[in-house]
């Protein structure tokens, strides 16, 4: 963790890479599982074309499992992924402005900065710590949309 990428776990040539590479693929399927119910939240058209984004970073995942580290496609796809998540923290941020949700859209575009800023001005020990760090802005930004489709949708809520 503290040298390299988290792609190393899933290079050509390591026994047991399928492990890491096929939990890549098995994430996409249940991340593509999101986007009908978030094409049914957003109104806008910015709020799909953020979709939109969102999809190709999601699909940009899976392609990260298919091209292992020691392919060619593997580095492309991999900074793909991670830029266009953090271009996609922007857009449904922006969106949800749009669209009348500006407290949830600032918290989005606050998870943009810090993934922008971090990436950009943090020295980190390794790819993989910056890796995490921005999965990990990701998921937040994912749990404050999934907080306001249930919020905004009673057959969601708990007890109904």
């Amino acid at each position: 963790m503290f040298k390299n990428a988290l792609s190393d776990l899933g290079r050509v040539g390591l026994e047991n890479n399928y492990v890491f590479n096929t939990g890549l693929i098995l994430a996409t399927l249940v991340a593509l599982t999101y986007i009908p119910s978030l094409l049914d939240f957003f109104k806008s058209r910015i709020g799909f074309m953020s979709l939109g984004i969102f999809l190709i970073a999601i699909l940009h995942l899976l392609l990260i499992g298919v091209f292992p580290e020691g392919t060619k496609p593997h580095g492309f796809v991999s900074y793909e992924f991670f830029a266009l998540m953090t271009i996609s923290l922007l857009f449904i941020g922006i969106s949800l402005i749009a669209e009348g949700m500006s407290k949830y859209g600032a918290s989005l575009l606050l998870l943009f900065i810090l993934s922008l800023g971090g990436s950009l001005l943090i020295k980190w020990p390794s790819i993989a710590l910056l890796e995490l760090y921005n999965i990990a802005l990701y998921n937040a930004g994912v749990a404050v949309l999934t907080y306001l489709q249930h919020k905004n949708n009673p057959r969601l809520q708990v007890g109904t």
